[in-house]
């Protein structure tokens, strides 16, 4: 989460007019919040600000103005200045509109607002979000659009998925843009920000959209992963939107709790083997998939190792040093990051190779290379598998190591550090998993506990 630099709408920054309509704001609310009938209000900037109205921005904080030039109608607009991306008062412009006292929106069904901008860009609103107190950010309600600009004036509109929900909303209207591709800014232009009852959003549908990355077969018990969920809403012009529905807006229910429980936040975790039914619900919508256990693999050997003869690289039983799996070439990896009780295990598919980099590490204590690996597919027996480690004083060896490989088990690496017949070990950049050449590609598997140790 991005620290936030408070500016309240009475500093210099937004101006005269601000100051203006805060200043009649004399009542104390400290009660207020035990209220039912908060305030219906849906203006946040029309020729000015809503009373109440506080602003926290991010990026450059001196990004904001108010123009009394350039509007799409009445007399002002807001005007966001777009640093350029070697700024050094910031790489970005950002910030969001939130209230000291929540309002009743539950009669609208969108946000609303004009922008434009000097450039063709794209730029990130949203609204529910807001500082809810010193160093943290509430989002429960947060739905956000990336919104392309040109130099014309366009209606941007952000729907609301369930609006009967925001009865006692503070988190009023985000925005969040960039430099251009080729590091240049820009300036944007917003005005008449409000909520509105359109009455013309049509043909709405629910789908989850991470159902193919479900577990459909081959799974751990306890393994957890959400539930992500898209609306697709038609608007007024005719072109259809999609949006992620945050887990406040849903109701989530599961056909089988004994075969995979979900929770209020849509997080599905796998409690035993047969096939249960996820069901979501947005007020009239309903959108379902199904997860499936037939294969349960255990868990990866628990590491033994004294931590202090370790040197990990990835492995939740140590702590671990920073790494990257790159796409180099010919890398056709898909990887995806199981959580199992809290433990993190690596799961590909259209498994190619994998290197693994990291920064200089002196290894020159470490005796062996230590990994788990369990194979999902295809059908392997005793199969060898290609370890390659570069050093940056010795360059680069590689080693076809007789693994034992066999689909359906785990396996246990330990890997002589000698067998690789670097002349150097202080300098060590990276790791590379492969199949043998010389057998049988592994395309499917799971990866844990990788590290450097000595006895």
């Amino acid at each position: 989460m991005k620290k936030h630099n408070t500016n309240y709408i009475a500093s210099a920054l937004l101006t005269a007019i601000i100051i203006m309509s805060v200043a009649g704001c004399k009542k104390d609310t400290a009660n207020l919040e035990l209220a039912t009938n908060y305030p219906t209000n849906p203006e946040i900037f029309i020729d000015g600000f809503s009373r109440d109205l506080k602003f926290d921005a991010w990026g450059k904080v001196s990004n904001f103005d108010i123009d009394y030039t350039v509007k799409y109608k009445g007399t002002t607009s807001m005007k966001i200045a777009v640093p350029d991306a070697s700024d050094p008062a910031g790489n970005f412009a950002g910030g969001v509109f939130y209230t000291s006292m929540a309002r009743n929106l539950s009669g609208y069904d969108a946000i609303t607002f004009w922008a434009k901008a000097t450039q063709a860009t794209t730029m990130n609103a949203s609204y529910g979000g807001y500082p809810d107190s010193p160093g943290t950010f509430s989002d429960a309600y947060k739905v956000a659009v990336d919104v392309k600009l040109n130099s014309n004036w366009q209606k941007c509109i952000i729907p609301i998925p369930d609006p009967s929900l925001l009865t006692s909303l503070k988190g009023m209207f985000s925005y969040a843009a960039g430099a251009l591709a080729d590091g240049s800014g820009y300036t944007i232009w917003i005005d008449e920000v409000k909520f509105e009852k359109l009455g013309t959003l049509a043909h709405q549908k629910l789908t989850i959209s991470n159902i193919a990355s479900w577990p459909a077969g081959t799974g751990f018990i306890g393994q957890s992963f959400n539930c992500e969920v898209v609306e697709t809403v038609n608007m007024p012009d005719g072109i259809n939107t999609t949006l992620a529905v945050p887990p406040a807006y849903l109701t989530y229910t599961s056909s089988d709790n004994n075969v995979a429980t979900v929770n209020s936040a849509g997080v599905v975790t796998l409690i035993g083997k047969g096939s249960a039914t996820i069901t979501v619900k947005l007020g009239d919508l309903t959108a379902s998939g199904t997860v499936t256990l037939t294969n349960a693999v255990p868990m990866a050997p628990t590491p033994v190792v004294p931590a202090e003869n370790v040197i990990s690289l990835y492995s939740d039983a140590y702590s671990s040093i920073p790494i990257d799996t790159p796409k180099w070439d010919y890398v056709t990896n898909t990887l995806k990051i199981i959580t199992v009780n809290g433990n993190n295990i690596m799961s590909f598919s259209t498994f190619s190779y994998l290197p693994i980099t990291f920064s200089p590490i002196n290894a020159t204590a470490m005796t062996h290379l230590h990994m788990d690996i369990y194979v999902v597919a295809p059908t392997l027996t005793n199969q060898p598998v290609r370890l390659v480690l570069k050093d940056n004083a010795a360059g680069e060896k590689g080693i076809n190591y007789s693994a034992g490989l066999t689909t359906g088990i785990w396996k246990s690496l330990d890997v002589p550090l000698s067998s690789f017949g670097l002349s150097s070990k202080s300098a060590l950049v990276f790791l590379i998993i492969a199949s043998d050449p010389q057998s049988p590609k592994m395309t499917d598997l799971y990866l844990d506990n990788v590290y450097f140790y000595h006895n």
